[in-house]
């Protein structure tokens, strides 16, 4: 079955190809233990894919297959056809076009360079054949002397011919003589159609008559001579023309093994092109290789469904797995289509496609190993021909794995043990388990068995894995999960199914103790895991928000710090600014001063500017006005209100007040002012700060 699905991969990429020697490479694709030839294979596609990806104008097209014609150029004494070497030479066309390619891109595709560098391209066969051939693939006048003296008389005749049949036309038609057709041609001459009643009449040579008797075709007499002339120098343009064909092909002859190579380079091309293509649609990509047998995935997919439910717009989960020296089995239960078996068939494909040369559909992450041989055991393998049950064909496959299997094998099987009696069969299976995993052998099985299921987590080098399982939907989830065996939900399923609840309730009396408890087991420890990963998963969640809430206290700090710094920046610029208009007029009173004689007009002018007193108020006036606005203010603030101190720009919210005093916070600060010292910003109030809980 396996196989089978890989012969699906092969066939898409051979769809792909377009050319019959690119599709014969995809015939022969197959796997190979060699990691070298791997590797080569591997970087060859990827540098094809990301040729294919960037719209290259990559000059990989729908190309004639020479195979033939250069099969002739073994044959001596053979001579190609017109069309034969026009098919070569639309061949070289691409072959020229390819090598252009890769040289105007020297050494950023080495690989796929090293393709062409089994035989350097020689141009001079596409010349020689585009000097005889046209461009419609017939031989040019100029191809030699006699074929241009030929066609020059050819057509001077014709001319003549076409002169002398108006006349003759003319005078028949005047007569009555033609029928509709007028002119035809028969047995490679030049006729006139004729009323049958006049063959007799009309001097000529008739050729045929129509099927209806009522039309003869006649050559006229004194046509017969020019006719005769036509009809000599075609025969000697033709045999002109198999002489040269004949020289042409003697001169290609010498490079027909070069063809050979060139066909072979081509259809590599084309097939690391198809494989690109495939690659590409299954969002392919080259994993980290090493020589020893190992497996390491990263978010793989089976390629296959990955390609149907693409179609189907829908999501297709992909899986982690790993096999090595330490973890080497795994054993995967659950309930039925569940995706166990998908799972396992997904791991030897992208093996099998890995040691093919062909992208996975896995994350680029993933690291693989190589593996020697490949064992696998899907499916009912009944046989009618060998007199084999299903269990006795297991049976078989057992045999033979055990015969062959070592630390460089991998084995799949699926539903491990089954199809005999479930307790002798499970004994069995579990027997067999111990020697694949005594032989240090990778694997992944399949089973329900529960004997298997504690085998796993008991052995050394063999570990449980389940599918998980949406216990309130009774839904497969198609999720991989290692390290825990997982229950079949066989009378939940049942339940499900609609299934009697007596008849559900009698089988769990006929079930053992310990088989029901371990069931149970299971379950709940499905329950307990899809409780802790809801309570992680509002963990992880209100640890984001907390996150969210010390980004954003950060922030604000660092706004406030910026926002004070270019607060004192400002002030000190300001001050700056008025100790130098100070001190410049300070040093232009001295400079009148000295020069004045008279000092008073002096004094007086300056004290009007920076010398003079401000107005002192009057104590009982300021205090009468303070205690006018702390009533105005305890009337109009209250607890919430938005406010600011006089001439300041920073907004606050008014916490409480007692007496002449307000506690107000601004951002995270909170402040005790004096109550006067306050003006309120708008009346709109907001939620008591209080009430809400601070941030850290």
């Amino acid at each position: 079955m396996l196989s089978g699905e890989y012969r699906q991969i092969i066939d898409a990429i051979y769809a792909h190809c377009l050319s019959p020697m690119g599709k014969e490479y995809a015939e022969a694709c197959a796997p190979v233990s060699d990691l070298d030839v791997i590797q080569l294979l591997l970087s060859r596609t990827a540098h094809m894919q990301e040729i294919v990806s960037s719209g290259l104008p990559f000059p990989c097209t729908v190309y004639p297959d020479i195979a033939k014609p250069v099969g002739l150029l073994r044959i001596e004494g053979s001579t190609l056809a017109e069309g034969q070497f026009m098919e070569i030479a639309l061949f070289l066309e691409v072959m020229r076009d390819m090598h252009s390619f890769f040289r105007n891109r020297k050494g950023v595709h080495p690989e796929l360079e090293a393709i062409l560098e089994t035989a350097t391209y020689e141009p001079t066969i596409l010349e020689r054949i585009i000097e005889v051939l046209d461009e419609h693939g017939k031989v040019r006048t100029s191809a030699s002397p006699e074929l241009a003296r030929i066609r020059r008389s050819l057509q001077r005749t014709r001319i003549e011919a076409d002169r002398l049949y108006g006349s003759i036309l003319s005078k028949y038609r005047k007569q009555g003589y033609l029928t509709e057709a007028e002119e035809s041609s028969r047995n490679g001459r030049r006729v006139i159609a004729i009323m049958a009643e006049q063959k007799r009449v009309l001097p000529g040579i008739i050729h045929d008559t129509s099927a209806t008797g009522k039309t003869a075709f006649l050559e006229p007499e004194e046509a017969v001579g020019i006719n005769n002339n036509i009809a000599t120098l075609e025969y000697e343009e033709q045999k002109e023309i198999r002489r040269i064909l004949r020289q042409l092909t003697d001169a290609t002859r010498r490079f027909g093994p070069v063809l050979l190579l060139y066909r072979e380079q081509l259809g590599l091309m084309d097939f690391n092109r198809a494989k690109a293509i495939f690659s590409i649609s299954i969002n392919g990509s080259v994993p980290t290789i090493a020589a020893q047998p190992f497996l390491n995935l990263k978010g793989a997919r089976h390629p296959l469904l990955f390609l149907q439910n693409k179609k189907l717009k829908k999501d297709t989960i992909p899986f982690d797995l790993e096999l090595n020296e330490e973890n080497r089995i795994l054993v995967i239960s659950g309930p039925n289509a569940g995706g166990k078996t998908v799972c396992m068939k997904t791991s030897g494909i992208l093996q099998m496609m890995l040691q093919s040369g062909i992208p996975i559909s896995a994350h680029e992450s993933s690291e693989m190993g190589v593996f020697q041989t490949l064992f696998v055991d899907i499916g009912d393998s009944q046989s009618i021909e060998y007199e084999l049950s299903t269990y006795s064909s297991r049976l078989r496959h057992m045999r033979e794995f055990l015969e062959h299997v070592d630390g460089n094998s991998l084995f799949l099987i699926d539903e491990f043990g089954t199809g005999t009696d479930p307790n002798l069969g499970g004994a069995l299976a579990e027997a067999v388990l111990e020697e694949l995993n005594a032989r240090h052998a990778r694997g992944i099985i399949t089973t329900h068995y529960l004997n298997l299921k504690v085998m796993a987590d008991k052995t050394p080098g063999i570990m449980n894995g389940s599918m998980e399982f949406d216990l309130k939907r009774l839904q497969p989830l198609y999720r991989l999960m290692v390290g825990k065996p997982g229950s079949s939900y066989t009378f939940l399923v049942a339940e499900r199914s609609g299934l009697p609840k007596p008849v559900i309730l009698n089988a769990r009396r006929k079930v053992s103790g310990k088989s029901l408890r371990l069931e149970k087991l299971l379950t709940e420890l499905e329950n307990d895991r899809e409780l802790l990963n809801a309570r992680l998963d509002a963990a992880a969640k209100k640890d984001r928000s907390l996150s969210e809430l010390t980004a954003n206290y950060e922030r604000l700090k660092t706004d406030l710090e910026r926002n004070f710094k270019a607060r004192e920046e400002k002030v000190r610029k300001s001050e700056e600014r008025t100790t130098r208009d100070y001190e410049e007029r300070f040093r232009a009173f001295l400079k009148e001063w000295k020069k004045a004689k008279d000092k008073k007009p002096v004094i007086d002018k300056y004290s009007k500017t920076f010398l003079k007193p401000k107005r002192q108020e009057n104590p009982k006036e300021a205090e009468k006005r303070r205690k006018e606005r702390l009533d105005n203010l305890r009337a109009t603030l209250s607890p919430g209100m938005r406010v600011r101190l006089v001439n300041g720009s920073t907004i606050g919210i008014l916490e409480q007040m007692e007496n002449d005093r307000a506690w107000v916070i601004f951002g995270q600060f909170r402040t005790i002012c004096d109550l006067a010292t306050l003006e309120v910003v708008e009346d709109k109030k907001t939620e008591n700060p209080k009430s809400k809980k601070q941030q850290p």
